[in-house]
């Protein structure tokens, strides 16, 4: 049986903050026509026309649509929020060779489940992006702090271990920031742990990451909605402890202040949120295991209030508030 060979091109699905931030640096470094950016015919012309820019200068990606796909990919990197899944599933369907992998940016800890149930558990490899406060204004990617993927498998399978390690070579080959961990459940549980705290607690209280970096309320509700991820984790399984809690604490203290976590600047904008993938899904498996989720359940309430006050708003319909 024939070795498959070293990953060389790469299929971008989803091209917002992270699309452009982890497809742009592999794009650099694998050159032309490597990395390319796969959408529906408009909107891959769109591009075609105006590009995205990165550090000043326009992003080297091939526009293509699934009908003009030369060949397989190597992998295929999933940038787009966990609502635009399904819809992006012909997409990513489109890219798939023999032995095309395919890896997930996406937040919360369901996605690589989904794609497993479409394309077959052989394709995936486990990852989560952490550290970056990147976002996209019109063309342009904003960013202080690029971030990382960190990879590793979910289980001892030898041939999962094996789609990992092809990844990671590709990564040091092109000296993409990543990191290979053995423990990924407990990380991928971690990056969600994080995610329910700030996602949230900056989007209800309409601020920024210096909203919760700073001693007060915010910090207060930031903190309490992770430790109710940190109770569930102990009847999941995932292995989180005090001292995950206390690390993704210095993560999100190490981020630029003035940038904000994407269920913010979505609910500013009026897009859909992702708030079922966060407060949603602490209050089911909270239900689950029979542990409290009052914090989650608050935010929950409040950010739906606010969608719908942002819905409102972009129809040009009053709604009131009683407090």
């Amino acid at each position: 049986m024939t070795q498959p060979r070293d990953l060389q091109t790469v299929s971008i699905v989803g091209l917002g903050a992270l699309g452009i931030l982890f497809g742009g640096q592999l794009a650099r470094a694998l050159g032309p026509g490597q990395v390319r950016v796969v959408a529906g015919a408009a909107r891959a012309e769109r591009y075609r026309q105006e590009g995205v820019e990165m550090d000043g200068e326009r992003v080297p990606f091939t526009y293509l649509t699934p009908e003009d796909t030369p060949a397989p990919a190597d992998l295929v990197l999933v940038c787009v929020k966990f609502h635009q899944l399904e819809a992006v599933r012909p997409l990513i369907a489109s890219q798939l060779g023999p032995d095309t992998l395919i890896v997930s940016a996406l937040n919360g800890i369901s996605s690589e489940t989904v794609l497993a149930e479409w394309f077959g558990p052989e394709r995936l490899v486990y990852a989560v992006a952490q550290e970056m406060d990147a976002r996209k204004e019109g063309r342009r990617l904003i960013y202080r702090d690029r971030g990382q993927l960190v990879i590793g498998a979910m289980t001892q399978d030898k041939a999962e271990a094996e789609r990992v390690e092809r990844v990671a070579e590709l990564f040091r080959r092109t000296r993409f920031p990543h990191t290979v961990v053995d423990d990924m459940p407990r990380r991928l549980w971690g990056k969600w742990m994080l995610n329910v705290g700030v996602n949230q607690t900056v989007a209800l209280y309409r601020g920024t990451f210096a909203t919760v970096q700073a001693e007060g309320e915010a910090r207060d509700t930031f903190k309490a909605a992770m430790r109710e991820v940190l109770a569930l984790s102990a009847h999941a399984g995932t292995g989180l402890t005090e001292d995950d809690f206390r690390y993704w604490l210095r993560v999100m203290d190490s981020l630029d202040p003035a940038a904000k976590p994407s269920l913010a600047q979505d609910l500013e904008a009026g897009r859909p949120t992702e708030l079922e993938l966060f407060a949603g899904t602490v209050i089911r498996l909270g239900q689950e295991y029979g542990v409290p989720t009052p914090v989650n359940e608050r935010l929950y309430a409040g950010i739906q209030a606010l969608e719908v006050q942002a819905s409102a708003s972009s129809s040009g319909t009053s709604v009131s508030s009683n407090k």
